[in-house]
């Protein structure tokens, strides 16, 4: 009898102790730190993100992004320059939105710019139903109620400039009455707030980049606009048919330069 009872109680101990590391950790049979089915293709659904240089061709870096996870890198220096972002293609035409998930593999490219004072003046040109782009029409009316404001900061080039609009006029920014230095959709920062539209692309006189097609307005209201400008990386669309020395400030494009905005109802 008492054998058995023996036997009993470490029978009672071997199933205790079980159950009690069987609980710690990993169950259902599974060893834990293994790696299972599940991490590993989380493993095989990561991208690769290859940093290239604005010269389009050095490596500055390559990384691995987890399905679904945004692009998360310091941003790269050099002595002299501005960082500007990152661009999805080496002619540096659209910025790349650091903040939307990555869901496959691709390219990025480095926007440096330097500092250089810009001498220009900047206007608003257009045509519509509010008052001072019916006055405008498409320059035909030119001056100073027209002007932007330059900020007086010794390090940045600013212009502003706050205006109503209404719903289907449509406008762009320009440094002449000839149309010099188009700034159009192409360099809004954005075309909505908070869910809903402002501006669409119209076509533009030529339309001889996306940059430069007039910005539609869809809703009426004020509007504070902000030009930043970066003349020391200006280009010129020298492939053009119509391209000359004589008028190349109508072919004048940055990749740097954005125009920004408030809105207010009224």
């Amino acid at each position: 009898m008492k054998r058995k009872a023996v036997l009993s109680l470490l029978a009672v101990l071997t199933l205790t102790v079980g159950v009690a590391f069987g609980g710690c950790g990993a169950t259902n049979g599974e060893v834990e730190g293994a790696v299972t089915e599940s991490t590993a293709e989380a493993e095989t659904n990561a991208h690769t993100v290859t940093l290239y240089d604005a010269d389009g061709t050095t490596v500055l870096d390559t990384v691995e992004v987890p399905e679904g996870e945004a692009l998360n890198v310091a941003n790269p220096t050099k002595d002299g320059y501005t960082f500007e972002g990152w661009f999805v293609s080496a002619d540096l035409n659209r910025r790349y939105d650091v903040t939307k998930n990555v869901t496959k593999d691709m390219d990025l490219y480095a926007g440096f710019s330097s500092y250089q004072e810009d001498e220009r003046s900047f206007y608003i040109v257009g045509s519509g139903e509010s008052e001072l782009m019916a006055a405008s029409n498409w320059g035909a009316d030119f001056g100073d109620a027209y002007a932007m404001t330059k900020s007086e900061k010794t390090d940045v080039n600013e212009y502003t400039l706050t205006v109503d609009l209404q719903e289907g006029d449509q406008f762009q920014l320009v440094a002449s009455s000839s149309w010099e230095d188009q700034r159009g959709f192409g360099y809004l920062d954005t075309d909505s707030l908070d869910g809903s539209f402002y501006f669409k692309s119209a076509s533009g006189l030529g339309d001889a980049s996306p940059k430069k097609t007039n910005i539609e307005v869809l809703k009426s209201g004020t509007y504070t606009f902000t030009l930043t400008t970066h003349p020391a990386e200006d280009y010129y669309d020298t492939e053009d048919e119509y391209y000359t020395e004589e008028t190349k400030e109508n072919f004048n494009l940055n990749p740097y330069d954005t125009i920004s905005w408030t809105y207010e109802a009224n």
